[in-house]
């Protein structure tokens, strides 16, 4: 069932992700504190579960194939035009695991901190999920996967960074506009 998720068009998984950012981005303006926090990593262990499901579950043992040079897929897009598709994929996979992963982490640890341990952990996981495809021949393991999991682990936690300066331009806006009366 989730391999027919991993199989749609691209176009199709931008708008999902779009709409699922919309609502995540919507929740966040009724949940605050210890709620945030606990909903976002409700959502990241329900990620992980996900991503386990594709890549591991939902796979039958096969070939064991390993390609450890990085950004090889790039060379098989100039040809293929399917591995821009793949490497687009593995990135949105990973995306919604840093958006959420970043935001349940305690705030006292500050955004720099929240943001690396949550790039740590996508690049661990996508490392032992790599591994795990290898030993037990459940599909190719590449290190561009690792890459592109572990980019879209990074864009996802960056909206650390992206609330916080939204949050600093409307406490510059409404300090502006108390300023005029």
């Amino acid at each position: 069932m989730l391999h027919f998720i991993y199989t749609q068009p691209l176009s199709r998984v931008i708008i999902a992700m779009a709409i699922a950012i919309a609502i995540w981005g919507y929740a966040r303006t009724k949940l605050y504190g210890k709620r945030w926090n606990i909903a976002n990593a409700l959502l990241a262990c329900g990620m992980v579960v996900v991503i386990l499901s594709i890549t591991i579950f939902g796979r039958t043992a096969g070939e064991r194939i390993l390609i450890l040079k990085p950004f090889a897929s790039l060379t098989v897009a100039r040809t293929q035009s399917e591995a821009y598709r793949e490497l687009l994929m593995n990135i949105f996979l990973f995306f919604p695991l840093g958006l959420t992963l970043s935001n349940a982490l305690p705030q006292r640890w500050g955004r720099w901190r929240r943001i690396g341990i949550t790039v740590v952990t996508g690049l661990l996981l996508s490392a032992g999920i790599e591994y795990i495809q290898y030993r037990f021949a459940l599909g190719v393991a590449e290190t561009d996967d690792v890459i592109c999991n572990t980019l879209g682990t990074f864009i996802g936690s960056i909206s650390l960074l992206i609330a916080h300066g939204i949050k600093k331009y409307k406490e510059k806006a409404i300090k502006h506009d108390s300023n005029k009366t």
